[in-house]
C-alpha cells in the first residue's frame, strides 16, 4: 500500500534527510527547532528538507501517493 511505499522511500533516504523530514513534517518542529535538535545550521535543515522531498517525490508513484508529505507548505520557520 501507499504507507508501505512511503516507509520504504523514507528508509532509503540518507539519515540526515530522513531526520529533518520526520522532525519538520511529522513532529511539526520549526526549521529553527530542527536545526537546534540536530545541531546543524538552519540552512542545512532547509537543504536537507528540499533534497528529501525531491527524493520522495521521485520514488513515490503515482505522485499522489506522496502528496501529503511532499507538498506541504515550505515557508514554515
Amino acid at each position: 500500500g501507499e504507507r508501505l511505499d512511503l516507509e520504504r522511500a523514507l528508509a532509503a533516504l540518507p539519515a540526515g534527510q530522513r531526520a529533518v523530514l520526520l522532525l519538520v513534517v511529522v513532529e511539526e518542529y520549526t526549521y529553527a527547532e530542527a536545526a537546534q535538535i540536530l545541531e546543524v545550521p538552519i540552512g542545512t535543515v532547509m537543504s536537507r528538507l528540499h533534497r528529501g522531498r525531491e527524493a520522495l517525490r521521485q520514488q513515490l508513484s503515482p505522485p499522489a501517493a506522496g502528496a501529503q508529505i511532499v507538498n506541504l507548505p515550505r515557508m514554515k520557520r
